[in-house]
């Protein structure tokens, strides 16, 4: 075991690949959009639209890892969707581009970040003893939120010189993360195969081997999941443009509560992960459910500068936060043998979920006075999660010990 089993090469490289998938591939458009729409580049509706193609290419993604898995690495997927993800914000920084352009490489980021989502922290995970597994997928989900604060604080920095700099930006921060932690994933694919982990004693191998109570929470996980998907598309597709656009603020402080958003999202993983650790994953999922719908509720209560700082933050720390503890109780609730693929299907879920209410929700927003109304819908589906989550079954899995990395 490394000195610091947290903090290592693998768990920093899965940790990577969140940051560039989502962190960076899905968040950091967010961050773009107002400047994007009061430069002339696109109009309202294309640069919502704009934002959903990459929701749009999130439900491809996780069916094309499970297609292209069976004939290529892990680690070969993860390091072609990390390029695919850089690549298309470099591509961005085309300003006189056909609209065309702009959808596909806004698709082809959200089929790259649902195959490092689907893929990168199950393997992972698996590399770690299973005593730390929610704090190492805290870790690696971390990335998410920092690739956010990363764009939060340098896209404002970067627009003030051209918005051609602020897409070049992006693009080229994802691509030095990949080149950094290029070398780790061969490492990865080589301990997958020394391990032999498609023999592993006493995994279920089909769910069909799950007991009915088994099958029954992974139904309401799956249920809260695809529920959660809807609680947190205000805040990551309208958020900053409702603060500069409809509460009439500068971009400045747009990118400040980004920032916030970020911030919260780059420690939520950690906080979550030991929180799941300590009171386990079922508790710690109702209180995040509980508090992630506080957030996204308290812009319904008041626009005061610190409703707007405590509902980025704490839309934040349990947007990436939450995620960390499905994937762990997931993990818990199936096995080992079962977690990539019961993890795949979560994503598809959630992606179709967020697909198509991000589209219903970009189609009315161009119709809407206030977004308000989106904002009360996802903190109604967050309250659907926690009772979700309240009506699983404490049992966990059988899960083999294997031999972590050493």
């Amino acid at each position: 075991m490394p000195n610091n089993p947290l903090l290592n090469r693998y768990s920093l490289a899965g940790l990577a690949a969140t940051l560039i998938g989502n962190g960076i591939g899905r968040f950091a458009y967010i961050a773009l959009m107002p400047a994007l729409i009061q430069a002339g580049w696109f109009s309202q509706s294309d640069a919502s639209y704009l934002g959903v193609a990459t929701l749009i290419g999130y439900i491809f993604g996780a069916p094309a890892a499970n297609l292209l898995i069976k004939y290529f690495t892990v680690g070969q997927l993860i390091r072609t969707s990390m390029l695919v993800s850089s690549f298309s914000y470099l591509g961005c920084a085309f300003e006189g581009a056909p609209i065309l352009w702009f959808y596909v490489l806004r698709t082809l980021a959200g089929v790259a970040g649902a195959m490092l989502m689907v893929l990168a922290p199950p393997a992972i995970m698996r590399m770690h003893d299973s005593k730390i597994k929610a704090r190492i997928s805290g870790v690696i989900f971390s990335g998410i939120g920092l690739g956010a604060m990363l764009s939060g604080t340098l896209i404002p920095l970067l627009i003030y010189h051209s918005l051609v700099s602020a897409w070049l930006g992006m693009g080229f921060v994802a691509l030095g993360a990949t080149l950094l932690t290029w070398n780790a994933w061969s490492a990865v694919d080589t301990w997958l195969i020394n391990q032999n982990l498609s023999q592993t004693k006493g995994a279920a191998s089909s769910f069909k081997d799950l007991s009915k109570p088994q099958a029954m929470t992974l139904a309401l996980i799956l249920s809260a999941y695809t529920f959660n998907a809807i609680g947190y598309l205000p805040h990551t597709l309208f958020w900053v443009d409702y603060i500069v656009r409809e509460l009439e603020m500068s971009l400045l402080s747009g990118g400040f509560y980004w920032a916030t958003f970020g911030i919260g999202a780059a420690i939520g993983p950690i906080l979550t992960g030991m929180l799941g650790d300590r009171l386990g994953s079922k508790r710690s999922l109702l209180i995040a459910f509980t508090l992630k719908a506080l957030g996204v509720s308290l812009p319904l209560l008041s626009t005061e500068p610190i409703s707007l700082f405590m509902s980025s933050l704490l839309v934040g720390i349990f947007t990436p936060g939450t995620v960390t503890l499905v994937s762990t109780y997931t993990l818990e609730s199936v096995g080992y043998g079962l977690h990539t693929k019961a993890w795949s299907m979560m994503t598809l879920s959630f992606a179709i979920s967020q697909g198509v209410v991000g589209y219903a929700m970009a189609f009315y927003a161009t119709t809407l006075t206030s977004y308000t109304l989106l904002f009360g819908i996802s903190a109604c589906a967050l309250f659907l999660s926690v009772l979700c989550i309240a009506f699983t079954s404490h049992k966990h899995a059988e899960m083999t010990v294997i031999q972590p990395i050493s």
